[in-house]
């Protein structure tokens, strides 16, 4: 007699080009091979994808990560979980008198650690408080389709874009965001050289797994491309920046307790929404998977 496994995961897409969400997982237990590979492949066909109502520990969610590669430790030490580093706090939320996690986190569109040699390939974020106030939820995050968005483009802009490169930034960007938000303090130079020095990565990267093109520069990380003038250089910029959050490749999340939401950051970009304050609470635990070198 032969047997088979009835598939308990059922996927239901948005609108648009990317997001879906799954039902009938609990990541908080070992999945099996088939299952695991039904999210896998929803990763890849949807590049967002949320898995609601879970229950998890910072280690329970490093290991379902580690199923999908090597978890990375944020350069950011000090946002990170003491027990289990691989897993680092997203909130506006202090404890002890300073900040648990980062606090700013998301303030422009980017794509997670663009600004290392291998950047993460998937970003796994876990809400497990949502800022809501008589009965409206606020910090959705919004998430841009980069491969949506490179399609659309002219083939004379395609044409111009083969071959070029650009430089991705985290000190750029923690100076922006400490003059910008003063939720961080102005670094000296010397200061910044602990942390990661600039990425080059092509402007258009091939997506390892798909094999569809994607844009890879983005208004958080992206502060120059090469081997051009200056001012063309932020003009094609501000233009991609622009075009890849057009609203017809978007997909916006609003969170629950419990979404473990998923996405691929070659495919994606993504902003959260800062529409709330004190004393609304926003505390989430997440844990990104190193990727390749884009090419």
């Amino acid at each position: 007699m032969s047997t088979f496994k009835i598939p308990t995961l059922k996927i239901k897409a948005a609108d648009g080009p990317i997001g879906a969400e799954i039902t009938g997982a609990d990541v908080s237990m070992p999945l099996d091979d088939a299952d695991f590979q039904t999210i896998d492949d929803a990763i890849d066909r949807y590049a967002v994808v949320v898995i609601r109502d879970q229950d998890l520990t910072a280690t329970a969610l490093a290991d379902f990560s580690r199923r999908f590669g090597r978890p990375q430790v944020n350069v950011r030490h000090d946002a990170n979980n003491d027990g289990t580093p691989e897993v680092g706090w997203i909130s506006n939320v202090t404890k002890d008198g300073k900040p648990l996690g980062s606090h700013d986190a998301g303030r422009y569109w980017h794509s997670d650690l663009c600004y290392l040699e291998n950047p993460s390939k998937l970003t796994v974020l876990n809400a497990l408080e949502i800022p809501s106030k008589d009965g409206v939820t606020y910090g959705a995050t919004s998430f841009a389709g980069t491969a949506a968005a490179y399609d659309a483009l002219s083939d004379d802009l395609k044409q111009r874009l083969d071959g070029l490169r650009a430089s991705n930034s985290y000190r750029t960007m923690w100076n922006r965001k400490a003059r910008e938000f003063n939720a961080r303090p102005l670094l000296s130079d010397a200061e910044l050289e602990k942390y990661p020095p600039d990425a080059i990565h092509p402007v258009v990267r091939t997506h390892p797994k798909t094999g569809r093109k994607c844009l890879y520069i983005c208004d958080g990380y992206t502060n120059a491309i090469l081997d051009l003038p200056k001012a063309e250089s932020d003009e094609l910029l501000a233009f991609l920046f622009e075009h890849i959050i057009r609203s017809d490749f978007n997909y916006q999340h609003q969170w629950r307790v419990g979404d473990v939401l998923m996405w691929d950051n070659c495919a994606v970009q993504h902003k959260a929404a800062f529409d709330y304050a004190p004393p609304l609470r926003r505390l989430m635990q997440r844990c990104t998977i190193e990727g390749d070198a884009p090419f």
